[in-house]
């Protein structure tokens, strides 16, 4: 018994040390093999399916995966895309010692969960065919269908497409991906069809669209203007005015001060943050509203010809205008002097017990217009209220300055200390318009009205002094106004997608007008320049230098006409333009337009986008979504990969199976048998424990004495 113990013991000992060199035992393997039935790779693996063994076991896979008998057994439509993940879990759960892919590697790659070689087949010859819609189409615009052709090998194809953009044949080959623009005016719901043909076969399809939206028109004092863009199809509102201004165009035909304080700095800033704006000679607009005074750097029409104006303030500065009232009457005077072009002469006489001519009319360039805002902000209040003086410092300053029109602009807060009918009669004989303003319940209403009335101005009343800006502007806007034209002008367009498809007929009014030399001129007649635009800040503005209640009322272009006006100013801010570029699996969307914090929303999870410059957005989506900004959601369609998207399959396959230790194979070694080695050391352990538990059983067996007398000495 004890050298049976010995013998168990050293063939542990043995057991264990063979399992220390981790022997293999060659056997046969389970292959699975994978055939791509997807509609890009089934007729090549077909071809090669005879080559294959019938030895293992065969998974047919598209995006759906179903168990062959053997390689050529059944011919299956698993569907038109290709799901290789399901595939794999398919494949995971037969246990495999080894995978061989048969495939064109036409699909996203993916990590494999078990030892993998493949065999690459090469794609059918195709070519895909899909339409892309525009990302936010508006109701009138031009808009682009994107025409997509995708060839996983080169091959011919002869392409037509039909829908409201006409019907245009191309005949071209296809290499990778290629996208033609088919462009149309969206004037309600559209259709657009596309087919290609070649040796390969046949792909079309097709695309319905609608408008997502109407752009939004705030039309200010033009009701003929309001009229053609509503048969536009324009959401249309004729005031009021209000902040913030949220539509998609703006359209002024009302002056300066028929709007409420603050206008023009609101115009402006939206105009410089992405708006539209459309000035309108009605009236009461452009030229006669002051717009070309107020918003000088940002009109890109101004007078042409116009003879410069004269008008002198004369200001109270005695001790009761101290505080408040002078210093709202200087930044009055202060703006007056801003709305005059360098063609109007202005000048300044203050009064109190005595008058001094703070400075004569001079024409109002940048220079002057500095020395003046020096001398206005120096001046202090002091003394009586003797407006005599004054008055006739301002006719003698008058008689000697050129020009027509000539203005003068009293202002006082008090009593007057004059002879009443000594200042009626200086007014009355004045060779000018005398103009009043009665500042505050003690000014001296009843003269000052008698004053301009018999200077031929006329008199405002300021309850408080932060109503003199505006009555300043107000008597500026009447002494500075020009004069339109009234006959037939005929109209000469220039070279423009917008001007293109009309001929104008004559105009019945006209405003004499040059251009700005940052504007481009659409129309003119003559030398005289009649709608003129540019771009200001990120938006666009345009100038009409005609009144549209009178003009074109027969004309049966100008509804189409200022439509495709309104919609291309109103682009700059509400169209958004779309591009998308595959990038790995998924497709680099890059929005520009006047976005405040967009995220794309796909699979039920945002990202955002971020700003890569101005109005300028960009992030990776993965799948078909929806853009959000704010409260608008719009719908995404991206050419995201498909099943014909051109790929290096061959380089897939080959990155696929090198990554679990296999490598891409030759249709040679397709039909070659595995052999899995199967590791013996598990096996050998448990021999050992099993011997090792043996030895222990018999030992405890054995009597203690019997293990002695065996011992050795």
């Amino acid at each position: 018994m004890p050298a049976s113990l010995g013998l168990l013991r050293a063939l542990v000992l043995l057991l264990l040390l063979l399992a220390f060199l981790d022997p293999k035992w060659p056997r046969e393997g389970r292959v699975v093999y994978l055939l791509d039935f997807s509609p890009s790779a089934r007729e090549g693996v077909f071809a090669l399916a005879e080559r294959l063994p019938r030895e293992g076991i065969f998974l047919a896979f598209a995006e759906r995966v179903e168990r062959l008998p053997a390689p050529t057994a059944r011919r299956l439509d698993l569907g038109e895309r290709t799901d290789i993940q399901r595939a794999f879990l398919e494949a995971l759960k037969l246990s495999p010692d080894r995978v061989v892919l048969v495939s064109d590697g036409l699909f996203p790659p993916l990590a494999p969960p078990f030892p993998l070689d493949a065999l690459y087949v090469p794609p059918k010859p195709h070519v895909a065919l899909s339409l892309l819609p525009p990302p936010y189409p508006l109701y009138g615009e031009t808009v682009g269908v994107g025409v997509v052709l995708e060839a996983p090998r080169p091959a011919e194809a002869r392409l037509r497409v039909e829908g409201p953009g006409g019907v245009w044949t191309r005949t071209l080959r296809v290499e990778g991906r290629k996208v033609l623009p088919y462009a149309f005016p969206l004037e309600g719901e559209a259709e657009v069809w596309a087919v290609a043909e070649g040796p390969w076969g046949r792909s079309e399809a097709r695309l319905r669209l609608a408008p997502a939206d109407r752009a939004r028109a705030l039309v200010l004092g033009d009701p003929a203007l309001a009229r053609y863009l509503e048969a536009q199809g324009f959401q249309v509102e004729e005031g009021p005015f209000r902040l913030p201004l949220e539509a998609d165009l703006v359209a002024v035909g009302l002056g300066v001060l028929d709007l409420p304080e603050g206008a023009p700095e609101a115009l402006r800033a939206y105009l410089h943050r992405g708006g539209g704006l459309l000035f309108t000679a009605t009236p009461r607009g452009l030229f006669f509203g002051g717009w070309d005074r107020v918003l000088p750097e940002d009109l890109p029409l101004k007078p042409l010809g116009r003879e410069g104006a004269a008008l002198v303030l004369v200001l109270d500065v005695s001790g009761s205008m101290e505080g408040e009232k002078l210093s709202l009457a200087v930044a009055a005077a202060l703006e007056l002097i801003g709305t005059a072009t360098p063609e109007d002469r202005v000048g300044v006489v203050v009064f109190a017990s005595g008058h001094r001519v703070l400075f004569p009319p001079r024409p109002m360039t940048l220079q002057a217009k500095k020395e003046a805002q020096s001398l206005l902000l120096s001046l202090r209040a002091g003394g009586g209220t003797v407006l005599g003086g004054a008055l006739r410092e301002a006719v003698d300053l008058l008689k000697g300055v050129p020009g027509g029109r000539k203005g003068i602009l009293v202002l006082t807060d008090g009593q007057v200390a004059d002879d009443r009918e000594a200042l009626l009669a200086l007014a009355a004989g004045a060779g000018a318009e005398v103009s009043a303003i009665a500042l505050g319940q003690d000014a001296d209403a009843p003269l000052l009205e008698a004053l301009a009335r018999r200077g031929g101005g006329r008199f405002y009343r300021a309850a408080t002094p932060k109503e003199l800006p505006r009555l300043f502007l107000r008597e500026g806007q009447e002494v500075f106004r020009g004069g339109a034209l009234e006959g037939r002008f005929p109209v000469e367009k220039a070279p423009h997608p917008l001007t293109e498809p009309f001929a104008f007929p004559p105009l019945e009014v006209l405003l004499p007008a040059r251009a700005e030399p940052w504007a481009e001129v659409l129309l003119r007649s003559g030398e005289r320049a009649l709608l003129a635009l540019g771009e200001r800040g990120e938006g666009r503005v345009a100038a009409l230098a005609t009144d549209l209640s009178r003009s074109w009322r027969d004309f049966a272009g100008a509804a189409p006409f200022l439509g495709g006006l309104a919609r291309y100013l109103a682009g700059a801010g509400r169209a958004l333009a779309l591009y998308a570029y595959p990038e790995g699996e998924g497709v680099r969307v890059v929005v520009l337009g006047r976005l405040e914090a967009p995220r794309l929303l796909a699979g039920g999870k945002e990202t955002p986008l971020l700003p890569a410059g101005p109005g300028r957005f960009e992030g990776v989506a993965r799948g078909e979504g929806v853009l959000l900004d704010g409260k608008r959601r719009i719908p995404l369609s991206l050419p995201l990969p498909g099943e014909w998207t051109p790929r290096d399959g061959e380089a897939t396959l080959r990155a696929m199976a090198e990554a679990t230790g296999g490598r891409l194979l030759s249709p040679e070694e397709a039909g070659r048998g595995v052999r899995r080695p199967l590791p013996l050391r598990p096996y050998l352990l448990l021999a050992a424990l099993l011997l090792f538990l043996l030895e222990r059983f018999l030992e405890a067996r054995v009597p203690r004495g019997t293990l002695r007398e065996g011992a050795p000495g």
